[in-house]
């Protein structure tokens, strides 16, 4: 079951980049990279146990925003990354400080459908520093890993497949291993961030395949 929901969750992630782009051009590349990466946070807090492994589900949603940024990359060019790094920092930060607060809402005695959030984050409080951190760091070594991949080998798969398989090591290993500090066994953090690391990897080819058919219409330099 988790894996279908996995496969889903990819579908997904995927089809409101396409939609967003497709209705909005440049600006909903950044609706699709606030919203998957938003999604992408809340989702941090979920390991589940799919194709055998032990996963943080959030790799699938992240690695659809950094798809955003190589298609915004290879269509305008690497000027205007900053923005789109900007703005994923501001929102989450946001959420952090959004999340923070919705923990000391508790429902009154007489309420019998919400939901108690007191508790829901606190345990794993560590995410929400770790995640901002982790992203923003991948974000600005995905943009300048490129370019200098870029110069070297003047051809947009090679370049993403490699520029990934780097950076990608800072969102799945060191994100586990830094936010589950003192929760679970180091070396177990580290099994976990290496299994949501192999499931990343076969997540990009579909992710590449996606990526090469929303920007052959077009290329610039970066």
């Amino acid at each position: 079951m988790e894996e279908i929901i996995i496969l889903v969750l990819v579908f997904l992630s995927l089809l409101t980049i396409l939609c967003l782009y497709k209705m909005l051009d440049k600006r909903g590349l950044y609706f699709a990279i606030v919203i998957l990466n938003l999604i992408g946070f809340v989702l941090s807090f979920k390991i589940t146990y799919a194709f055998k492994m032990n996963i943080n589900t959030s790799i699938i949603p992240i690695i659809a925003t950094l798809s955003v940024m190589y298609i915004f990359i290879i269509k305008y060019g690497i000027k205007e990354i900053k923005n789109l790094i900007k703005i994923t920092l501001y929102s989450n930060i946001a959420t952090a400080l959004l999340l923070v607060i919705m923990n000391y809402f508790i429902p009154a005695i007489t309420e019998t459908i919400s939901i108690n959030m007191q508790g829901t984050f606190e345990y794993n409080y560590k995410i929400l520093i770790a995640y901002p951190l982790i992203i923003l760091i991948s974000q600005l070594t995905l943009s300048k890993l490129y370019q200098l991949i870029y110069t070297l080998q003047n051809n947009i798969l090679i370049c993403i497949s490699l520029t990934h398989i780097i950076t990608s090591l800072i969102y799945t290993v060191v994100f586990c291993i830094v936010s589950y500090i003192d929760i679970i066994q180091i070396q177990y953090s580290l099994f976990l961030g290496i299994s949501t690391y192999i499931l990343g990897l076969a997540i990009l080819i579909i992710n590449i395949i996606f990526i090469n058919y929303l920007v052959k219409s077009k290329k610039v330099t970066v």
